[in-house]
């Protein structure tokens, strides 16, 4: 297929005008000009976008799409409040069969927004991993692991049968990884089990860190919101170890290039060099961390020290909209508002954030992430209308104007997903309909 359009923007290099990108079968053969490339396409089937923007499709660097029907249940607490009105207490309500068309409904979300890639975060990860094949999304699915009141072995043999779950599932493009949550939900023995069987099997694995001030005080001096919640609820979690919660993960073994940190608002500078030692990526949710009240991540010293940094939506629960043109936005303009600095943070440094830098955390920046031959052909493409003109720089409309409405195309592995309003592979209204009946179950329990 040759798609064609007003502006091509590759990221790996500067946006070409009238450009064109030619795939064959499931991946990207030539990227430029249109005149150049349509010489090599040789009666290839043409997509003509017109008035639009060609981009890599975006990659979301952490999500939680099995929540999405929990979306707008509580907009007005803080993260641990939160997590038992809107999801712990809620998810009592849902089957197995409910959260998989909760995942569904993200996946259509997601597609419809020109995300093309999911790094998703799920106790239930094959029923995510199910929609994400169904949809055609690729991506990663940890299936988070909590010891709670089993053993150590019979929660991590349990947890391992459901990555088996995951990768058959996954069909070749969604990939299993393991997510022991957070530093303070499991004891530090269950984390570094659970470390060394991710390790001996190959798999990726993903951590919330450092997403509140309460997380580092109850490392740093066991005191504030999460001790008292421990406390009441008669949890086992680490407290007063005299280290930030980097730190103890670090001495854990629980850092390196296999490792993707989730939000890390709260870190000091002895953190930061340990992640940038590490290797480790970083996934940013600045609209989540901000909506919850639980800060602004360091960002332009995470690039500075050589983090690899990726966006992330968080769930729709806590967002409440997976839309990464927001969550490049509020990016930047958080860093400007608190720092008063305007060139602190730029639409191309959070762009790169949203393709290659995320692709790059995930370990899939050699395949996804920009347009470039021999990469897959994930694609998107964003329609120029009244709001998006003129435009000057292509990039600069994307991160200050455009939003997951504009989308009209979303491609991934060279297969045509969404198109103008229409999914090409799902039946849309039923997914609407039937998370609209879960909705209503919902209300009539809660609201």
């Amino acid at each position: 297929m040759l798609l064609r359009a007003e502006w091509v923007v590759p990221i790996s290099g500067e946006p070409i005008r009238d450009g064109a990108v030619l795939t064959e079968g499931t991946d990207i053969v030539a990227v430029g000009p249109f005149e150049a490339i349509k010489k090599q396409a040789s009666g290839d089937e043409l997509l003509d976008l017109g008035r639009a923007i060609i981009m890599p499709g975006l990659v979301n660097a952490h999500s939680h799409v099995v929540y999405t029907v929990f979306r707008g249940l509580e907009d007005n607490m803080t993260l641990f409040g939160w997590l038992g009105a809107c999801i712990l207490g809620p998810s009592e309500l849902l089957s197995k069969d409910d959260f998989l068309w909760s995942a569904r409904l993200g996946c259509l979300e997601a597609l419809r927004a020109g995300i093309t890639c999911l790094a998703d975060a799920a106790p239930l990860g094959r029923a995510v991993a199910r929609a994400m094949s169904e949809f055609g999304l690729r991506g990663i699915v940890f299936k988070e692991v909590f010891q709670g009141e089993g053993d150590v072995d019979s929660v991590l043999q349990a947890a391992l049968r459901e990555v088996r779950d995951i990768a058959r599932e996954g069909h070749g493009l969604v990939r299993a990884g393991i997510s022991p949550h957070a530093p303070y939900s499991n004891p530090p023995a269950f984390l570094k089990a659970t470390l060394e069987l991710a390790r001996e099997e190959g798999l990726p694995i993903s951590l919330h860190l450092a997403e509140t001030k309460e997380e580092l005080e109850l490392f740093l001096e066991g005191k504030g919101e999460l001790a008292t919640i421990a406390d009441v609820l008669g949890l086992k979690v680490p407290r007063a170890v005299g280290k930030t919660p980097t730190e103890y993960l670090a001495k854990l073994g629980a850092l390196g290039s296999d490792v993707l940190l989730a939000h890390c608002v709260h870190l000091l500078d002895q953190d930061i060099k340990l992640i940038a030692d590490s290797g480790s990526a970083v996934a940013h949710c600045p609209k989540s961390n901000a909506k919850l009240g639980s800060g602004i991540a360091r960002i332009p010293e995470m690039v500075s020290a050589g983090i690899k940094v990726g966006l992330g939506t968080d769930s729709a629960a806590s967002n409440n909209v997976l839309d990464m043109f927001e969550e490049m936005r509020m990016a930047i303009f958080l860093q400007r508002a608190s720092r008063s600095s305007a060139p602190v943070l730029t639409a191309e440094d959070v762009l790169y954030m949203a393709t290659l830098g995320g692709a790059k955390a995930l370990g899939l920046g050699d395949a996804i992430g920009s347009l470039e031959p021999g990469k897959r052909a994930d694609v998107i493409a964003i329609k120029l209308h009244e709001g998006l003109l003129p435009t000057y720089s292509p990039t600069s409309t994307l991160v200050y104007c455009a939003s997951r409405s504009d989308v009209v195309l979303s491609m991934v592995n060279g297969e045509v997903l969404f198109l103008d309003g229409r999914f090409t592979k799902v039946d849309a209204e039923r997914v609407l309909g039937e998370c609209s009946l879960i909705g209503e179950r919902i209300a009539e329990n809660i609201c």
